[in-house]
């Protein structure tokens, strides 16, 4: 997208600047900011394995949101995601463990990436060390409608969609969030 079509978002309250895409929608609460867009879409929710009988009318298509927590990556690590086994802390820190705990850098950020779920359901949660013991925690969610882990065919009807934002556009999306994110 050219200059004058991205968006700008500032919190000083939360310290946090990045632009995106117009297309998606920022919202902010008490500890974060959240980029989302949906499209017009019957479905049985976001991991349609659940069994859940609630039939929605809307498709979330793009799921991402942004803090920074008042604590260093390891305190982070363990509190947001419990159940990584101490093993994957060497010395108080943690480890990479590749396929579970990637690292992960982009633009000025450097730290790891762990994907939590399964058959394309699930989020991915960054944690990105910054000064002063703080962490930069974002979340993408896996959107199980588009993910290869479903059968081509209803994976394609989703896709047909007008407005719908590809995985392909979602990653182009978040690549671009972050490497203009900055934190004051």
């Amino acid at each position: 997208p050219q200059v004058s079509q991205i968006k700008t978002y500032r919190s000083s309250r939360l310290g946090i600047s990045f632009s995106y895409p117009p297309m998606l929608t920022a919202s902010t609460t008490d500890d974060s900011v959240r980029l989302h867009h949906d499209i017009p879409y019957t479905n049985t929710g976001a991991c349609d394995m659940m069994g859940d009988t609630t039939i929605y009318d809307r498709l979330t298509d793009f799921d991402v949101s942004i803090r920074v927590l008042p604590s260093d990556l390891t305190t982070t690590v363990k509190k947001l995601s419990p159940y990584i086994p101490d093993d994957n802390f060497v010395n108080g820190e943690l480890v990479a463990s590749p396929g579970f705990i990637d690292t992960y850098t982009i633009g000025q950020y450097s730290g790891f990436a762990i994907y939590e779920g399964a058959e394309g359901c699930g989020q991915t949660t960054y944690y990105f060390p910054l000064a002063d013991n703080k962490t930069l925690v974002i979340q993408k969610a896996s959107i199980q409608a588009l993910s290869t882990a479903i059968i081509q065919e209803a994976r394609n009807k989703v896709l047909a969609v007008p407005g719908v934002i590809t995985p392909e556009q979602s990653q182009v999306f978040f690549q671009n969030i972050l490497t203009s994110l900055t934190i004051q």
